[in-house]
Protein backbone atom coordinates (compact mmCIF):
# COMPACT_ATOMS: atom_id res chain seq x y z
CA UNK A 1 0.00 0.00 0.00
CA UNK A 2 1.49 3.78 -0.79
CA UNK A 3 -0.12 6.57 1.00
CA UNK A 4 -2.59 9.54 -0.68
CA UNK A 5 -2.86 13.02 1.27
CA UNK A 6 -5.32 15.46 0.82
CA UNK A 7 -5.23 18.96 2.34
CA UNK A 8 -8.51 19.03 4.11
CA UNK A 9 -8.38 22.39 5.84
CA UNK A 10 -5.87 25.46 4.78
CA UNK A 11 -5.13 27.52 2.31
CA UNK A 12 -4.81 24.33 -0.10
CA UNK A 13 -7.77 22.41 0.74
CA UNK A 14 -8.76 19.84 -1.58
CA UNK A 15 -4.99 19.17 -3.24
CA UNK A 16 -4.67 15.31 -3.11
CA UNK A 17 -1.56 13.29 -4.31
CA UNK A 18 -0.20 9.76 -4.56
CA UNK A 19 3.43 8.94 -3.63
CA UNK A 20 5.39 5.57 -4.07
CA UNK A 21 8.66 7.49 -2.32
CA UNK A 22 9.50 5.58 0.75
CA UNK A 23 9.80 9.31 2.37
CA UNK A 24 7.74 12.61 2.11
CA UNK A 25 8.47 15.78 3.34
CA UNK A 26 5.81 18.09 4.42
CA UNK A 27 6.13 21.83 4.96
CA UNK A 28 5.58 25.20 3.54
CA UNK A 29 9.28 24.83 1.94
CA UNK A 30 9.42 24.75 -1.86
CA UNK A 31 11.51 21.86 -1.45
CA UNK A 32 9.11 19.55 0.20
CA UNK A 33 7.36 16.75 -1.81
CA UNK A 34 3.88 18.01 -0.17
CA UNK A 35 3.66 21.72 0.08
CA UNK A 36 1.72 23.93 2.19
CA UNK A 37 0.51 27.65 1.37
CA UNK A 38 4.00 29.49 1.99
CA UNK A 39 2.02 32.70 3.16
CA UNK A 40 -0.73 31.66 4.52
CA UNK A 41 -0.41 28.53 6.36
CA UNK A 42 1.64 30.02 9.05
CA UNK A 43 1.19 27.47 11.75
CA UNK A 44 3.52 24.95 9.72
CA UNK A 45 7.01 24.81 9.82
CA UNK A 46 9.26 25.31 6.72
CA UNK A 47 10.15 21.66 7.12
CA UNK A 48 7.28 20.14 9.43
CA UNK A 49 7.17 16.35 9.34
CA UNK A 50 8.35 13.48 7.14
CA UNK A 51 5.69 10.78 6.39
CA UNK A 52 7.91 7.95 5.70
CA UNK A 53 7.93 3.67 5.57
CA UNK A 54 9.14 1.18 7.66
CA UNK A 55 8.65 -2.42 6.38
CA UNK A 56 5.01 -2.47 5.10
CA UNK A 57 3.92 0.30 7.55
CA UNK A 58 3.55 3.61 7.39
CA UNK A 59 4.57 6.30 10.49
CA UNK A 60 4.75 9.97 10.86
CA UNK A 61 7.53 12.04 12.12
CA UNK A 62 7.66 15.38 13.90
CA UNK A 63 10.89 17.25 12.47
CA UNK A 64 11.62 19.74 15.04
CA UNK A 65 8.53 21.89 14.44
CA UNK A 66 7.88 25.25 16.11
CA UNK A 67 3.79 23.95 16.57
CA UNK A 68 4.12 20.53 16.76
CA UNK A 69 2.48 17.26 14.93
CA UNK A 70 -1.28 16.21 16.24
CA UNK A 71 -2.13 12.54 14.67
CA UNK A 72 -6.12 12.35 15.04
CA UNK A 73 -5.60 15.21 18.00
CA UNK A 74 -2.93 13.64 19.82
CA UNK A 75 0.23 15.21 19.53
CA UNK A 76 3.23 12.90 18.36
CA UNK A 77 6.72 11.80 20.10
CA UNK A 78 8.91 9.66 17.85
CA UNK A 79 7.35 8.39 15.30
CA UNK A 80 3.89 7.21 14.95
CA UNK A 81 2.05 4.52 13.07
CA UNK A 82 -0.78 6.10 10.34
CA UNK A 83 -4.08 3.88 9.54
CA UNK A 84 -6.05 4.51 6.99
CA UNK A 85 -7.89 7.76 7.00
CA UNK A 86 -5.61 8.89 9.78
CA UNK A 87 -5.46 12.87 10.36
CA UNK A 88 -2.28 14.55 10.38
CA UNK A 89 -2.25 18.18 11.73
CA UNK A 90 0.64 20.60 11.71
CA UNK A 91 0.69 22.55 14.39
CA UNK A 92 -2.30 23.09 16.69
CA UNK A 93 -4.49 25.23 14.50
CA UNK A 94 -2.42 24.15 11.02
CA UNK A 95 -3.38 22.83 8.21
CA UNK A 96 -4.92 19.56 8.75
CA UNK A 97 -3.78 16.36 5.41
CA UNK A 98 -5.73 12.82 5.86
CA UNK A 99 -3.85 9.94 5.32
CA UNK A 100 -5.41 7.22 2.80
CA UNK A 101 -3.34 3.30 1.82
CA UNK A 102 -4.25 2.87 -1.99
CA UNK A 103 -3.19 -0.02 -3.86
CA UNK A 104 0.26 -0.01 -5.39
CA UNK A 105 -1.37 -0.08 -9.02
CA UNK A 106 -2.90 3.53 -8.00
CA UNK A 107 -1.08 6.18 -10.47
CA UNK A 108 1.42 8.25 -8.58
CA UNK A 109 0.83 12.70 -8.88
CA UNK A 110 -1.44 15.05 -8.76
CA UNK A 111 -5.12 13.47 -8.38
CA UNK A 112 -7.17 16.78 -7.17
CA UNK A 113 -5.28 20.62 -7.40
CA UNK A 114 -6.67 23.45 -4.54
CA UNK A 115 -9.62 25.03 -5.62
CA UNK A 116 -9.14 28.24 -7.38
CA UNK A 117 -11.67 30.77 -6.43
CA UNK A 118 -14.19 30.97 -9.68
CA UNK A 119 -13.95 34.00 -11.86
CA UNK A 120 -16.82 36.79 -10.85
CA UNK A 121 -20.23 36.52 -12.63
CA UNK A 122 -20.94 39.21 -14.94
CA UNK A 123 -23.41 41.18 -14.22
CA UNK A 124 -27.08 40.78 -15.62
CA UNK A 125 -27.72 43.30 -18.29
CA UNK A 126 -29.79 46.33 -17.55
CA UNK A 127 -33.75 45.82 -18.60
CA UNK A 128 -34.83 48.94 -20.01
CA UNK A 129 -37.39 50.73 -18.10
CA UNK A 130 -41.33 50.32 -18.92
CA UNK A 131 -42.72 53.33 -21.38
CA UNK A 132 -44.73 55.53 -20.51
CA UNK A 133 -48.23 54.53 -20.54
CA UNK A 134 -49.78 54.12 -24.17
CA UNK A 135 -53.31 53.94 -25.67
CA UNK A 136 -54.17 50.01 -26.23
CA UNK A 137 -52.63 48.94 -29.04
CA UNK A 138 -54.43 46.76 -31.65
CA UNK A 139 -53.82 43.12 -31.51
CA UNK A 140 -51.53 43.26 -34.80
CA UNK A 141 -49.83 46.06 -32.99
CA UNK A 142 -48.96 43.75 -29.68
CA UNK A 143 -47.70 41.05 -31.87
CA UNK A 144 -45.09 43.05 -33.51
CA UNK A 145 -43.83 44.82 -30.37
CA UNK A 146 -44.06 41.54 -28.76
CA UNK A 147 -41.73 39.98 -31.75
CA UNK A 148 -39.82 43.05 -31.03
CA UNK A 149 -38.91 42.15 -27.42
CA UNK A 150 -38.12 38.77 -28.40
CA UNK A 151 -36.00 39.07 -30.94
CA UNK A 152 -34.33 41.85 -28.69
CA UNK A 153 -33.26 39.57 -26.28
CA UNK A 154 -32.22 37.41 -29.09
CA UNK A 155 -29.79 40.04 -30.18
CA UNK A 156 -28.17 40.55 -27.23
CA UNK A 157 -28.06 36.78 -26.09
CA UNK A 158 -26.37 36.38 -29.72
CA UNK A 159 -24.35 39.91 -28.93
CA UNK A 160 -22.83 38.94 -25.89
CA UNK A 161 -22.35 35.05 -27.40
CA UNK A 162 -20.17 36.56 -30.02
CA UNK A 163 -18.11 38.68 -27.72
CA UNK A 164 -17.60 35.53 -25.46
CA UNK A 165 -16.86 33.50 -28.18
CA UNK A 166 -13.94 35.63 -29.81
CA UNK A 167 -12.58 36.65 -26.00
CA UNK A 168 -12.33 33.03 -25.68
CA UNK A 169 -10.95 32.11 -28.83
CA UNK A 170 -8.58 34.92 -28.44
CA UNK A 171 -7.77 33.65 -25.21
CA UNK A 172 -6.87 29.93 -26.73
CA UNK A 173 -4.72 31.29 -29.33
CA UNK A 174 -2.42 33.87 -26.89
CA UNK A 175 -2.38 30.54 -24.39
CA UNK A 176 -1.39 28.04 -27.09
CA UNK A 177 1.11 30.78 -28.44
CA UNK A 178 2.69 31.42 -24.61
CA UNK A 179 2.56 27.50 -23.70
CA UNK A 180 4.80 27.08 -27.07
CA UNK A 181 6.88 29.94 -26.57
CA UNK A 182 7.75 28.30 -22.59
CA UNK A 183 7.71 24.95 -24.22
CA UNK A 184 10.76 26.02 -26.67
CA UNK A 185 12.32 28.16 -23.85
CA UNK A 186 12.16 25.07 -21.57
CA UNK A 187 13.56 22.72 -24.23
CA UNK A 188 16.44 25.44 -25.21
CA UNK A 189 17.31 25.48 -21.12
CA UNK A 190 17.24 22.12 -20.84
CA UNK A 191 19.40 20.95 -23.65
CA UNK A 192 22.15 23.45 -22.60
CA UNK A 193 21.76 22.03 -19.49
CA UNK A 194 22.33 19.17 -20.15
CA UNK A 195 24.91 19.74 -22.56
CA UNK A 196 26.94 21.52 -19.44
CA UNK A 197 26.29 18.08 -17.46
CA UNK A 198 27.70 15.93 -19.66
CA UNK A 199 30.98 17.69 -20.31
CA UNK A 200 31.76 18.66 -16.50
CA UNK A 201 30.51 14.91 -15.81
CA UNK A 202 33.32 14.07 -19.12
CA UNK A 203 36.14 16.21 -17.09
CA UNK A 204 35.66 14.33 -14.43
CA UNK A 205 35.69 10.82 -15.44
CA UNK A 206 38.84 11.74 -17.73
CA UNK A 207 40.55 13.21 -14.56
CA UNK A 208 39.69 9.96 -12.77
CA UNK A 209 40.64 7.50 -15.79
CA UNK A 210 37.29 5.39 -15.84
CA UNK A 211 36.88 4.74 -12.17
CA UNK A 212 33.25 5.82 -11.34
CA UNK A 213 32.08 4.86 -15.16
CA UNK A 214 28.77 4.26 -13.08
CA UNK A 215 28.16 7.93 -12.76
CA UNK A 216 28.85 8.61 -16.52
CA UNK A 217 26.24 5.55 -17.56
CA UNK A 218 23.46 7.37 -14.87
CA UNK A 219 23.85 10.48 -16.75
CA UNK A 220 23.24 9.52 -19.59
CA UNK A 221 20.31 7.73 -18.95
CA UNK A 222 18.90 10.64 -16.50
CA UNK A 223 19.36 12.64 -19.45
CA UNK A 224 17.57 10.50 -22.09
CA UNK A 225 14.51 10.30 -19.30
CA UNK A 226 13.85 14.25 -19.12
CA UNK A 227 14.34 14.43 -22.21
CA UNK A 228 11.36 11.70 -22.94
CA UNK A 229 9.35 13.23 -20.14
CA UNK A 230 9.81 16.84 -21.70
CA UNK A 231 8.46 15.29 -25.25
CA UNK A 232 5.08 13.47 -23.47
CA UNK A 233 4.11 16.54 -21.55
CA UNK A 234 4.64 18.46 -24.99
CA UNK A 235 2.26 16.10 -25.91
CA UNK A 236 -0.18 15.94 -23.07
CA UNK A 237 -0.36 19.82 -23.31
CA UNK A 238 -1.10 20.38 -26.92
CA UNK A 239 -4.07 17.40 -26.60
CA UNK A 240 -5.56 19.27 -23.54
CA UNK A 241 -5.07 16.03 -20.87
CA UNK A 242 -5.07 17.52 -18.12
CA UNK A 243 -4.31 14.42 -15.37
CA UNK A 244 -1.47 13.37 -18.03
CA UNK A 245 0.16 16.96 -17.59
CA UNK A 246 -0.01 16.93 -13.87
CA UNK A 247 1.38 13.11 -13.72
CA UNK A 248 4.10 14.06 -15.93
CA UNK A 249 4.94 17.72 -14.28
CA UNK A 250 5.67 15.44 -10.85
CA UNK A 251 7.61 13.00 -12.79
CA UNK A 252 9.94 15.31 -14.96
CA UNK A 253 10.58 17.09 -11.70
CA UNK A 254 11.61 14.38 -10.07
CA UNK A 255 13.65 13.63 -13.13
CA UNK A 256 15.37 16.57 -13.21
CA UNK A 257 16.38 16.57 -9.34
CA UNK A 258 18.36 13.51 -9.98
CA UNK A 259 20.07 15.08 -13.13
CA UNK A 260 21.25 17.70 -11.03
CA UNK A 261 22.86 16.19 -8.23
CA UNK A 262 24.65 13.69 -10.92
CA UNK A 263 25.59 16.48 -12.29
CA UNK A 264 26.72 17.97 -8.71
CA UNK A 265 28.80 14.01 -8.37
CA UNK A 266 30.21 14.67 -11.19
CA UNK A 267 31.67 18.45 -10.31
CA UNK A 268 33.42 16.47 -7.32
CA UNK A 269 37.37 16.72 -7.45
CA UNK A 270 37.53 12.43 -6.94
CA UNK A 271 41.41 13.34 -7.46
CA UNK A 272 42.07 15.60 -4.45
CA UNK A 273 40.22 13.26 -2.01
CA UNK A 274 42.20 10.46 -3.56
CA UNK A 275 45.30 11.94 -2.86
CA UNK A 276 44.34 12.85 0.49
CA UNK A 277 42.91 9.92 1.46
CA UNK A 278 43.06 6.56 -0.12
CA UNK A 279 46.66 5.25 1.17
CA UNK A 280 44.82 5.19 4.70
CA UNK A 281 42.41 2.63 3.06
CA UNK A 282 43.25 -1.06 3.62
CA UNK A 283 41.85 -4.57 3.01
CA UNK A 284 40.90 -6.70 5.89
CA UNK A 285 41.00 -10.07 5.98
CA UNK A 286 39.20 -11.88 8.97
CA UNK A 287 39.81 -15.64 9.70
CA UNK A 288 36.36 -17.11 12.13
CA UNK A 289 37.57 -20.76 11.37
CA UNK A 290 39.41 -23.10 8.74
CA UNK A 291 37.95 -21.78 5.57
CA UNK A 292 36.24 -19.27 7.25
CA UNK A 293 37.57 -16.22 5.59
CA UNK A 294 35.65 -12.79 5.22
CA UNK A 295 36.65 -9.67 3.70
CA UNK A 296 36.48 -5.95 4.09
CA UNK A 297 37.44 -2.40 3.94
CA UNK A 298 38.71 -0.71 6.97
CA UNK A 299 40.56 2.89 7.11
CA UNK A 300 43.10 4.52 9.70
CA UNK A 301 42.50 7.52 11.57
CA UNK A 302 45.24 7.58 13.83
CA UNK A 303 49.02 6.93 13.09
CA UNK A 304 49.18 4.53 15.58
CA UNK A 305 47.20 2.31 14.11
CA UNK A 306 43.69 2.76 15.47
CA UNK A 307 41.57 1.38 12.50
CA UNK A 308 37.68 1.77 11.38
CA UNK A 309 35.68 -0.73 9.85
CA UNK A 310 32.20 -2.61 10.60
CA UNK A 311 31.17 -4.22 13.16
CA UNK A 312 29.90 -7.04 11.28
CA UNK A 313 33.45 -7.66 9.42
CA UNK A 314 35.08 -8.64 12.93
CA UNK A 315 32.10 -10.30 14.97
CA UNK A 316 29.80 -11.60 13.00
CA UNK A 317 25.95 -10.46 11.51
CA UNK A 318 24.77 -11.24 14.96
CA UNK A 319 27.69 -10.44 17.08
CA UNK A 320 28.76 -13.21 18.38
CA UNK A 321 31.60 -14.66 16.24
CA UNK A 322 35.55 -13.85 17.26
CA UNK A 323 37.96 -13.62 14.91
CA UNK A 324 40.61 -16.28 15.11
CA UNK A 325 43.63 -13.68 12.93
CA UNK A 326 42.96 -10.38 11.19
CA UNK A 327 45.24 -9.13 9.04
CA UNK A 328 45.93 -5.90 6.80
CA UNK A 329 46.80 -4.73 3.59
CA UNK A 330 47.08 -0.90 3.26
CA UNK A 331 46.29 0.76 -0.30
CA UNK A 332 48.89 0.53 -3.12
CA UNK A 333 50.75 -1.53 -0.95
CA UNK A 334 51.81 -5.50 -1.31
CA UNK A 335 52.89 -5.97 2.20
CA UNK A 336 50.07 -7.53 5.21
CA UNK A 337 50.03 -6.80 8.15
CA UNK A 338 48.29 -8.52 11.85
CA UNK A 339 45.50 -6.60 12.67
CA UNK A 340 43.62 -7.10 16.01
CA UNK A 341 40.47 -6.25 17.52
CA UNK A 342 40.28 -3.74 20.01
CA UNK A 343 36.50 -3.18 20.73
CA UNK A 344 33.14 -2.52 18.89
CA UNK A 345 29.79 -0.66 19.38
CA UNK A 346 26.54 -2.64 20.61
CA UNK A 347 24.20 0.11 19.18
CA UNK A 348 25.61 0.49 15.86
CA UNK A 349 27.56 -1.13 12.98
CA UNK A 350 31.00 0.34 13.74
CA UNK A 351 34.36 -2.01 15.02
CA UNK A 352 38.11 -0.46 15.69
CA UNK A 353 40.82 -2.50 14.86
CA UNK A 354 44.63 -2.18 15.23
CA UNK A 355 47.20 -3.08 13.07
CA UNK A 356 50.54 -3.61 14.53
CA UNK A 357 52.37 -1.71 12.12
CA UNK A 358 56.60 -0.81 12.67
CA UNK A 359 56.33 3.46 13.04
CA UNK A 360 53.53 5.63 12.15
CA UNK A 361 50.70 4.69 9.17
CA UNK A 362 48.85 7.25 7.27
CA UNK A 363 45.37 8.42 8.07
CA UNK A 364 42.31 9.78 6.65
CA UNK A 365 41.76 13.94 6.06
CA UNK A 366 39.49 13.70 9.15
CA UNK A 367 36.29 13.05 10.40
CA UNK A 368 33.29 15.59 10.03
CA UNK A 369 30.90 15.20 12.73
CA UNK A 370 28.53 18.32 12.26
CA UNK A 371 25.45 16.98 10.47
CA UNK A 372 24.36 20.63 9.91
CA UNK A 373 26.79 20.72 6.95
CA UNK A 374 25.14 18.04 5.19
CA UNK A 375 22.39 18.89 2.48
CA UNK A 376 20.41 16.68 0.84
CA UNK A 377 21.65 16.58 -2.72
CA UNK A 378 25.51 16.81 -1.82
CA UNK A 379 28.12 14.66 -3.55
CA UNK A 380 29.78 12.08 -2.01
CA UNK A 381 32.63 9.72 -2.53
CA UNK A 382 33.31 6.18 -1.27
CA UNK A 383 36.47 4.10 -1.22
CA UNK A 384 36.87 0.50 -0.66
CA UNK A 385 37.29 -2.58 -1.95
CA UNK A 386 34.01 -4.21 -3.19
CA UNK A 387 35.36 -6.97 -4.72
CA UNK A 388 37.79 -8.38 -2.13
CA UNK A 389 40.44 -10.58 -3.19
CA UNK A 390 38.44 -11.19 -6.82
CA UNK A 391 39.48 -7.00 -7.07
CA UNK A 392 42.03 -7.97 -10.38
CA UNK A 393 45.26 -6.10 -8.40
CA UNK A 394 48.08 -8.52 -8.74
CA UNK A 395 50.37 -8.23 -5.59
CA UNK A 396 49.02 -4.53 -5.00
CA UNK A 397 45.71 -3.81 -2.97
CA UNK A 398 44.21 -1.67 -5.57
CA UNK A 399 40.82 0.49 -4.31
CA UNK A 400 37.73 1.37 -6.11
CA UNK A 401 35.78 4.47 -6.63
CA UNK A 402 32.09 4.87 -5.97
CA UNK A 403 29.94 8.30 -6.63
CA UNK A 404 27.10 9.19 -5.00
CA UNK A 405 24.71 12.35 -3.57
CA UNK A 406 22.73 12.34 0.15
CA UNK A 407 19.24 11.32 0.10
CA UNK A 408 18.59 11.31 3.69
CA UNK A 409 20.29 12.18 6.87
CA UNK A 410 19.17 10.94 10.29
CA UNK A 411 21.14 10.48 13.58
CA UNK A 412 21.60 6.96 13.04
CA UNK A 413 21.35 6.54 9.93
CA UNK A 414 23.22 8.16 6.03
CA UNK A 415 21.43 7.11 3.38
CA UNK A 416 22.93 7.51 -0.25
CA UNK A 417 22.10 7.64 -3.48
CA UNK A 418 24.72 5.55 -5.55
CA UNK A 419 26.15 6.14 -8.94
CA UNK A 420 28.88 3.38 -9.09
CA UNK A 421 30.23 0.44 -7.10
CA UNK A 422 28.43 -0.64 -4.11
CA UNK A 423 31.43 -0.14 -2.28
CA UNK A 424 32.42 -2.36 0.69
CA UNK A 425 31.31 -2.48 4.45
CA UNK A 426 33.57 -0.31 6.18
CA UNK A 427 34.26 1.77 3.44
CA UNK A 428 35.14 5.82 4.58
CA UNK A 429 31.99 8.26 2.92
CA UNK A 430 33.66 11.22 1.70
CA UNK A 431 32.10 14.85 1.79
CA UNK A 432 33.29 17.29 -0.93
CA UNK A 433 36.32 18.47 1.16
CA UNK A 434 37.71 14.88 1.59
CA UNK A 435 36.48 14.61 5.29
CA UNK A 436 34.95 10.62 6.06
CA UNK A 437 31.09 11.50 6.79
CA UNK A 438 30.35 7.98 7.43
CA UNK A 439 31.38 4.59 7.49
CA UNK A 440 29.55 2.46 4.95
CA UNK A 441 27.74 -0.90 6.27
CA UNK A 442 25.01 -2.02 3.44
CA UNK A 443 22.25 -1.24 0.77
CA UNK A 444 18.52 -1.53 -0.08
CA UNK A 445 18.16 -5.29 -1.52
CA UNK A 446 17.20 -4.75 -4.96
CA UNK A 447 18.59 -1.52 -5.38
CA UNK A 448 22.24 -3.40 -7.34
CA UNK A 449 23.67 -0.57 -5.20
CA UNK A 450 21.63 2.40 -6.18
CA UNK A 451 20.36 2.78 -2.42
CA UNK A 452 23.90 2.19 0.27
CA UNK A 453 23.51 2.79 3.92
CA UNK A 454 26.29 4.56 6.64
CA UNK A 455 26.60 4.80 9.77
CA UNK A 456 27.66 8.93 10.60
CA UNK A 457 30.58 9.61 11.69
CA UNK A 458 30.04 11.35 15.13
CA UNK A 459 29.62 7.34 16.34
CA UNK A 460 32.59 6.79 15.36
CA UNK A 461 34.85 9.42 17.25
CA UNK A 462 32.26 8.47 20.38
CA UNK A 463 33.73 4.70 20.10
CA UNK A 464 37.14 6.33 19.26
CA UNK A 465 37.00 8.10 23.22
CA UNK A 466 37.09 4.80 24.06
CA UNK A 467 40.39 3.31 23.09
CA UNK A 468 43.61 4.64 24.64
Amino acid sequence: MKPQLKILSGARAGHTVVYSKPSISLGRHPSNDFRFDAEADLDASAQHATVLKKGDTWFVRDQDSTNGTFVNGHRTKGDVKLDDTDQIQCGKNGPVVEVRLVSDTTPDGVVERAPESPPPTPSAPMRPTAAASQPRPSTTQRIRIEVGKQTRKLRIVIGVLAVAFVAVAAGLIYQNRMLEHRRAQEIAALQAQTDSIMAASDQALTALQGQVEGLATRLRASRNEVNRLHGELATALLEGNTDRVASLRQQLAIATETLQNQHSAAQLDYSSISDQNQRAVALVWVEFGPNEVYTGTAFAVRSDGVMITNRHVVVGEDGTRRPRRIAVRFADSDQTWRGRLVTYSREVDLAIIRVDVMGAVPTVRGLNTRPDTLQQGDPVAVIGFPLGTELPMGSFARTSFSAGTISKIVPEVLQLDGYGAEGASGSPIFDSNGEVIGILYGGQEGSAGRIVFGVPSQHAVQLLRTVP
